[in-house]
């Protein structure tokens, strides 16, 4: 997946990222609303054939890369552990 920060600032990033499957941006998204030191978390999707889709993250405090670090670990190690119950279990 190609990653292209558009602009950046101490507490605000703006990235565009070259993926088709925008079901990864949601938990993204929810898993930094989460986080009591972001400030915004959202995503834009322009046109689904000619755009590619917009992260925006702002913190109150921390920088907005750490933030994103945060909830991407977060999410890797719920399925991390999903993946464990479920190979317990079959």
């Amino acid at each position: 997946m190609k990653i292209d920060i558009l602009e950046k600032s101490n507490k605000e990033i703006f990235i565009e990222m070259d993926i088709t499957d925008m079901t990864l941006l949601h938990p993204l998204v929810e898993e930094l609303i989460k986080d009591k030191n972001v400030d915004i978390a959202e995503y834009k999707i322009g046109h689904p054939e000619l755009d590619k889709p917009l992260l925006h993250v702002k913190t109150k405090s921390g920088k907005p890369e750490a933030a994103i670090k945060k909830a991407v670990k977060s999410i890797v190690d719920t399925f991390d552990d999903l993946k464990k119950g479920f190979e317990k279990e079959l």
